[in-house]
């Protein structure tokens, strides 16, 4: 009986610990997804940085459009000031299709909370990407 309830303790332990490893960082800097899809170099679909933990657009995952590639270069763009957009200082990133740890692939730093961004992707439109902001 000793035996098991140690197994049953340890298992639980092992569940738990697992839940704490899989849990996103992005959760726990409360940063907000936003699926964008690329324009071709320039703005696509366009989103509004969110009032949360993180303050750069990170780009999470990436999903080329095309059927005969597995990749592409991504930019990231806002509106300035005067309401033009901009593109970030990162300017386009290759990025292969897949998933990313947030904060490996930063397109724009320190985006000012209400701000309008966008993605860009270099070689064609339509890919689809997670920002998390």
């Amino acid at each position: 009986m000793m035996k098991k309830t140690l197994a049953a303790f340890a298992a639980a332990g092992l569940a738990a610990s697992s839940l704490v490893a899989l849990a996103p960082t992005a959760s726990a800097a409360g940063c907000v997804a936003s699926e964008i899809k690329t324009g071709y170099r320039g703005p696509g679909t366009v989103a509004y940085k969110a009032s949360s933990g993180c303050k750069d657009l990170n780009l999470t995952s990436a999903d080329s459009a095309s059927g005969w590639d597995t990749w592409d270069w991504y930019a990231g763009f806002y509106k300035n000031s005067s309401g033009a957009w901009t593109q970030g200082s990162r300017g386009f990133i290759k990025v292969d299709d897949g998933y990313y740890e947030l904060g490996s692939i930063v397109l724009v730093s320190d985006l000012t909370n209400g701000r309008a961004f966008s993605v860009a992707s270099y070689w064609d439109s339509g890919d689809t990407v997670w920002i998390y902001h």
